[in-house]
C-alpha cells in the first residue's frame, strides 16, 4: 500500500510498504483521510522523542471497514486511535487516557493514518453517518480532546464558572466551540495569529486578545476586578502560556493543561500553594469523550469545515510546511490516500 513515512526530521516521503492484515478482534478500515495533528507537526520537527523516522504518522482517521468485523464491513467509521487494554484498573474505572499499556496511531511502533489501510481494534471504530462529510468527520478526534479537558472543570452546586482559553488553533477551537455548547462563559480567547483570532471569533469568541500586543495576564485581572478568572485552559502548551495561566487564574482555581509545545516549565509553587491553584494536565480521552465528540459532530453543532483543507497523501510534505510557516486561518489539513 501507499503510505506517507516520517524518514527524516523534517522529511516525509510516499512509499510503498506492507499492507496490513486484520487479527482476532480488529478490523482492517481503507483510510479516507486522515488530519494532521500538532503532534504530528512536533514529530515531523524532531521535537518528540517518541516519534522517530520509519514511522507512519496520523491519529485523527476515518474510513471504511473492509475486513473483520461482517457488521461493520463497508461501513464508514470514525477510528478512536487511543488503544487501551480494557482491562487494567485505569481502563475499568473508565480512564481509558490512563491505561498502563496505551497505544496510540502513529506514535512509537505504531503506524498510523496516512497510508491507504490501517488496523485497529474493533471497539475502536464509531460509524459515522453518509450526511457528515469527511471535512467534519476529521475533527472527532480533536473535539474528543475537548470533551475531556471541560469534563474536570469544577462546579459549584451546578454552576458553571468564566473559563478563558489561551490559544485558537485546532484544539482552542474545538475547546471554545464545546464550551459554548455546554454554556460555559468564555470571558476570551488569547491568539496572536491575526486570521486564527478571525476563526475564534466567527466561532463565537466573546473577546479575542493578541498577546504580542497586550499583556494577558493584565487584561484578564482587569476583566475580573482584579481577581482573575476561576478557570483558564491551556491549548497551547509554552511556558509562556502556562505561567500566564497560573499567574491569571483566580484564589482556589483551575489551570487545565491539554498543550504540549514545550516540556518542562518553572513555577513559583509558593505562590500557587498559597492561592490553592488547581493544576490539572489533561491526556487524549476516554471512549466516553470520544463518543461524545462524534455526537457532536453528526448533531452538526459546530462546522469546521470552511477552515479545513483536503489534500493528496502526496501533498504531505508541503501540507506540514505550510501549517508550521503560514497556517493562515486553516485550523486542519486532512489528507487523502
Amino acid at each position: 500500500m501507499k503510505a506517507l513515512m516520517y524518514t527524516a526530521v523534517r522529511t516525509l516521503e510516499v512509499q510503498d510498504v506492507p499492507e496490513p492484515t486484520s487479527g482476532p478482534g480488529q478490523v482492517k478500515v481503507r483510510v479516507s483521510a486522515t488530519g494532521i495533528c500538532g503532534s504530528d507537526m512536533h514529530g515531523f520537527m524532531g521535537h518528540q522523542a517518541r516519534r522517530q523516522p520509519g514511522l507512519i504518522l496520523g491519529h485523527e482517521t476515518l474510513g471504511t471497514v473492509v475486513e473483520g468485523d461482517a457488521g461493520l464491513v463497508g461501513k464508514r467509521v470514525s477510528v478512536n486511535p487511543l488503544i487501551s487494554c480494557g482491562y487494567c484498573e485505569a481502563c475499568r474505572a473508565g480512564r481509558h487516557s490512563c491505561c498502563a499499556t496505551w497505544q496510540l496511531l502513529g506514535l512509537d511502533k505504531t503506524h498510523g493514518g496516512f497510508a491507504e489501510y490501517v488496523v485497529v481494534p474493533t471497539r475502536n471504530v464509531h460509524p459515522i453517518p453518509d450526511h457528515v462529510t469527511d471535512a467534519a468527520a476529521v475533527m472527532v478526534e480533536p473535539l474528543a480532546n475537548a470533551f475531556h479537558i471541560l469534563s474536570m472543570i469544577p462546579t459549584t452546586a451546578g454552576l458553571l464558572p468564566q473559563t478563558v482559553i489561551l490559544g485558537a488553533g485546532t484544539l482552542g477551537s474545538a475547546i471554545l466551540s464545546v464550551a459554548k455548547a455546554r454554556g460555559l462563559r468564555v470571558l476570551a480567547v488569547s491568539e496572536p495569529n491575526p486570521e486564527r483570532a478571525e476563526v475564534a471569533r466567527a466561532l463565537g469568541a466573546e473577546r479575542v486578545l493578541d498577546p504580542k500586543a497586550v499583556d494577558i495576564v493584565s487584561e484578564i485581572k482587569a476583566l475580573t476586578n482584579g481577581l482573575g478568572v476561576p478557570v483558564v485552559v491551556d491549548a497551547v502548551g509554552n511556558s509562556a502560556t502556562r505561567q500566564a495561566g497560573a499567574q491569571a487564574v483566580t484564589r482556589g482555581g483551575t489551570v487545565l493543561l491539554l498543550g504540549m509545545d514545550e516540556g518542562p516549565t518553572s513555577f513559583d509553587f509558593q505562590d500557587l500553594v498559597r492561592r490553592e491553584v488547581r493544576l490539572q494536565c489533561s491526556f487524549a480521552y476516554t471512549e466516553t469523550d470520544f463518543a461524545a465528540a462524534l455526537d457532536f459532530v453528526i448533531g452538526g453543532k459546530v462546522d469546521f469545515s470552511p477552515y479545513t483543507d483536503v489534500l493528496k497523501l502526496e501533498e504531505g510534505q508541503s501540507a506540514f510546511e505550510r501549517l508550521i510557516s503560514a497556517p493562515g486561518d486553516r485550523l486542519k489539513i486532512a489528507l487523502v490516500p
